[in-house]
């Protein structure tokens, strides 16, 4: 793929990025968004309404624990509420213009597929390093996974 054709791929797919936080469950079934709390022990409490794409890890809708891994402060820990789903991903400080008020899963729509890219807690923001080759090869990894 051409520098070109992948800076075009690029600016296409932030125009689809789709920003995904509420505060309430009643509200994320109304508005089909991501609800997201914090609970008091630093864990990230969330409810994804569809499917997603982690690294190389394809995690269904469901409700999820999102945590720092406790060896490494760059890694977090993506979990389904049953246990029976995870991923881990190395995740970078992020800043963005936003004041951080509440809790967020931010995804990136790339190929018809979701991908977290962020996660933000009420202290912190930490970004998934997300470029247009990165979720082709993840989208190949999971397909052939499946």
């Amino acid at each position: 793929m051409s520098q070109r054709a992948a800076e075009k791929r690029w600016e296409s797919m932030k125009r689809l990025m789709v920003k995904m936080s509420c505060a309430f469950v009643v509200a994320a079934a109304a508005t089909g968004s991501a609800s997201v709390a914090r609970a008091d022990d630093g864990k990230i409490l969330a409810k994804v309404p569809f499917a997603f794409i982690v690294g190389d890890s394809r995690l269904p809708a469901g409700d999820y624990v999102i945590r720092e891994a406790s060896v490494d402060r760059t890694v977090m820990s993506i979990a389904s509420a049953d246990g029976r789903q995870m991923a881990a991903s190395l995740t970078i400080p992020w800043s963005g213009s936003d004041p951080m008020v509440r809790p967020e899963l931010v995804f990136e729509k790339f190929g018809g597929q979701y991908f977290l890219a962020r996660i933000v807690s009420e202290d912190s923001a930490r970004a998934i390093i997300l470029t247009p080759a990165r979720m082709e090869r993840e989208l190949v990894v999971t397909a052939s996974k499946s």
